[in-house]
């Protein structure tokens, strides 16, 4: 069962559309948002819930994580952002696979992972996040993020 605070914000960003009987780009677009608002949030458990069992990140640290490692990550604080957003340029869907893909920038918090090593700046990103389309909703099931270099 879901978080009521992962409900409430689905829900908000759902509007009519929230009663799938199939997986469409506005139903995909809204999972991507409530994955964003979930780590804007820190919240790990609205994570844990919205995760696929199979879930993983090639993370812009340079690392594969899977789900159990970047919910922890999430929980203690290594995920936290000063500012985070995410500008979509592509999404596709191929049976009940979604794909999502654009750009981000992230001003990561100076305690976080990225925050020690980066430093405290905005961090440009590109990224793709891979969502399946599972009894009526949407799961998380893939991620990966690229630091970009710095511009001067």
């Amino acid at each position: 069962m879901r978080l009521m605070q992962a409900f409430v914000v689905c829900s908000a960003l759902a509007g009519p559309a929230a009663a799938q009987t199939g997986p469409d780009d506005l139903s995909l677009r809204q999972a991507d948002a409530l994955q964003l608002q979930i780590i804007r949030d820190g919240n790990a458990t609205a994570q844990q819930d919205f995760m696929h069992p199979n879930y993983m990140v090639n993370a812009p640290s340079n690392r594969i994580l899977r789900k159990e490692q970047l919910v922890g990550m999430l929980a203690n604080g290594q995920m936290a952002s000063e500012s985070f957003e995410r500008t979509i340029e592509a999404t596709s869907i191929t049976g009940n696979v979604g794909i999502v893909m654009g750009r981000e920038s992230v001003i990561p918090a100076a305690n976080s992972q990225l925050g020690k090593q980066f430093g405290y700046r905005s961090l440009d990103r590109r990224f793709t996040n891979v969502f399946l389309w599972e009894e009526r909703e949407w799961r998380f099931l893939a991620r990966q993020a690229t630091v970009l270099p710095a511009t001067k």
